[in-house]
């Protein structure tokens, strides 16, 4: 799974296309015990049509699932490539944060920004990733950003 990762990763470089990991992967980069079959990444909404189109060039298969997300499976591992879009993910993708994972780096959604992306799926992984995260690094969470972006959203989605 990680040279897929890595594969990926160097695809949105070379294309000059913005992205994080978020997910389970993520979690597990973070030291989470979460267990992933997908790797799950954040691409600004108007990159999305260009992902497509760069693996495409790759030969590589890529499916529409919804508007907003692609499927893409390369040897057997499937990347979920999710929008962010102006009101929650575009700022979870510039806010990622630089993670060395052997001798690479990945982007990495901030913990603050996990946790408010799995606040709004709500499911019980989800809260068990949620639980997982505030120990890992209790203290040392931004909790006004959390709160401030969890209200924003309530009131958006409202």
């Amino acid at each position: 799974m990680v040279e897929i990762l890595f594969q990926a990763i160097s695809l949105f470089e070379k294309n000059k296309i913005d992205y994080c990991l978020i997910g389970g992967l993520a979690m597990m980069l973070y030291g989470g015990r979460a267990n992933t079959v997908d790797i799950d990444f954040y691409v600004l909404v108007e990159d999305l049509e260009e992902v497509r189109k760069v693996f495409e060039k790759e030969k590589i298969s890529v499916r529409s699932a919804g508007e907003h997300q692609l499927k893409i499976k390369i040897k057997g591992v499937q990347l979920d490539i999710l929008y962010a879009d102006h009101y929650l993910g575009d700022q979870v993708v510039k806010r990622a944060k630089r993670k060395k994972l052997g001798k690479n780096y990945v982007k990495i959604a901030t913990p603050e920004d996990l946790i408010v992306l799995k606040t709004l799926a709500d499911r019980s992984v989800d809260r068990r990733d949620i639980e997982e995260l505030r120990e890992l690094f209790e203290k040392k969470l931004d909790e006004k950003y959390i709160k401030r972006k969890l209200e924003y959203l309530r009131n958006f989605l409202s």
